[in-house]
């Protein structure tokens, strides 16, 4: 009787794990602001309101007392933020040779993200260059009653051996804690993190990849 073995499988966040998106959210904002009427703090300003208070786009809006519809900036944000024109502008955080390395010692790397537009988001892979490393690039819609997630990673355990899931949110760490996965918390996110009890901690997701090496 043959015995099917599955491949170790190491799972990965996109947004603030892979790549930057902290100038893609600051000129969304910034654009919807002055096209309002509004003057808007210039982008090193803005990161580093959000980085040392930890603030949400939402609460820094608040901060400012910035007037204007909130309803519709939502909505504008929501229909634009994965637009070709802000997507362009996410810097690659990940080093694509670290990426190489992995595969190369034989473990699947599968890409899991929170995405609404999802044609958008596998042209922005293969224009960062990052596509070809990924066994499989899965892209969910953002669901607010609940976690995403916790369902495809289940689907993912029956297909692998999976050894962690990476990401930056509490959102991720949640899913893999109820499937019982490591946790692999980087800390490239604005948000604030707790120190997630159990998660193996990370400035970036380079220096996990080193330790695989």
């Amino acid at each position: 009787m043959k015995i099917f073995m599955k491949d170790n499988c190491i799972i990965v966040d996109l947004d603030d794990t892979l790549i930057s998106t902290h100038f893609r959210q600051y000129r969304c904002i910034s654009d919807y602001v002055i096209q309002t009427g509004n003057a808007f703090i210039d982008f090193d300003t803005y990161f580093e309101i959000r980085r040392s208070n930890h603030f949400t786009n939402t609460r820094l809006l608040e901060s400012l007392h910035i007037e204007m519809d909130r309803q519709h900036f939502n909505a504008w944000y929501l229909a634009n933020i994965e637009s070709e024109k802000y997507l362009a502008l996410d810097t690659l955080i990940v080093e694509m040779q670290l990426l190489a390395a992995v595969v190369q010692k034989e473990f699947k790397l599968v890409l899991l993200s929170l995405r609404n537009d999802h044609q958008n988001s596998r042209q922005q892979i293969r224009n960062l260059g990052i596509e070809p490393f990924f066994t499989e690039a899965i892209f969910i819609h953002h669901d607010q009653h609940a976690n995403p997630k916790t369902d495809r990673l289940k689907e993912l355990q029956g297909s692998y051996n999976v050894m962690a899931f990476c990401g930056d949110a509490v959102s991720d760490y949640e899913a893999a804690k109820v499937l019982n996965i490591n946790f692999v918390q980087v800390k490239t996110s604005l948000y604030r993190l707790p120190d997630l009890e159990h998660a193996v901690q990370f400035n970036t997701i380079n220096q996990y990849f080193l330790t695989l090496l």
